[in-house]
């Protein structure tokens, strides 16, 4: 490698840090995967869902429609079993740019088996027809923070 070469290679290394991380608005559109594997989910995922991350992994990689936001705030999607559909198996994932707060829904057999944060009726009133989309009773037992 030329004196050249070498110090362009030194000067892109040492740009990078200096360069902006994409926002996390920029997985609207994507799919929930898209917005799983984001830094700001991440280790919030692996740390709340405990017992589940196998089946949060898997609900992750599962058809749902694109990450939207609510109310110029809350980054969600959701991913559901192609057979049964979110009641029988799927996630629900948030994330507020505001607060940098995560909000999680994982449910399996008709159930929710994990909720971040564990009581509905701290869940934002924004994310309400999110809730809607991905199981409509459980949009009905949010509260109105």
């Amino acid at each position: 490698m030329t004196r050249i070469g070498l110090a362009a290679a030194i000067v892109s290394l040492l740009a990078a840090p200096l360069t902006a991380q994409e926002s996390i608005t920029a997985v609207i559109g994507q799919p929930v995967l898209a917005l799983a594997q984001r830094p700001e989910m991440t280790t919030v995922l692996r740390f709340n869902s405990g017992g589940h991350r196998t089946a949060v992994a898997a609900r992750v990689r599962d058809p749902g429609p694109p990450v939207a936001l609510a109310d110029d705030r809350y980054v969600y999607g959701f991913g559901c079993r192609p057979q049964g559909g979110c009641r029988e198996g799927g996630v629900f994932l948030a994330f507020d740019v505001h607060d940098e707060r995560v909000f999680m829904l994982l449910t399996e057999a008709g159930s929710v088996r994990l909720s971040v944060p564990p009581d509905p009726r701290s869940w934002p009133e924004g994310l309400r027809s999110g809730v809607a989309e991905f199981i409509p009773a459980l949009a009905e037992a949010m509260g109105g923070r």
